[in-house]
């Protein structure tokens, strides 16, 4: 396992969009169209036939966007653009035991604030302040980690 992590980005949250095959892909389009990067993205479940959608951009970004939210809800369908910065942003890379990582940053307090997961790659952003503490226990729990 390998890890990298970002330190200063945001998420933002597309509150209720219409769930419809291809929403999410408009989102992202619509970011990348922007010039923004997109680092990770998340759909939570819908209820109503509408659903969030988060995504982790850099930090500068999430303020570019927080200042244009209403414009860009208005582009992609949301209900609402919130955008939460303060946080960093931790890829886990070849992942053997999910389990472990999770359980180990639940057992630190560590609320997370997204999760991501393909295969293979966790990717969780957790609030910025916390992160060195993070770094330092992955060293002492796998060394040679980071």
């Amino acid at each position: 396992m390998s890890v990298h992590y970002k330190e200063r980005v945001a998420k933002v949250t597309f509150r209720s969009l219409r769930d419809r095959p291809g929403v999410a892909a408009d989102v992202i389009q619509t970011l990348k169209g922007e010039g923004f990067t997109i680092l990770a993205a998340s759909f939570d479940s819908s209820v109503g036939g509408r659903g969030d959608f988060s995504v982790i951009v850099y930090e500068s970004e999430g303020m570019e966007i927080r200042r244009r939210r209403e414009e860009i809800a208005e582009r992609t369908g949301a209900r609402e653009v919130v955008v939460v910065p303060g946080l960093a942003f931790i890829e886990f890379l070849n992942v053997l035991d999910l389990r472990g990582v999770l359980e180990t940053l639940a057992n630190m307090g560590i609320n997370l604030e997204f999760i991501a997961l393909t295969s293979g790659v966790l990717g969780v952003a957790i609030r910025r302040s916390l992160l060195e503490n993070v770094l330092m226990l992955l060293e002492e729990e796998v060394p040679h980690v980071l």
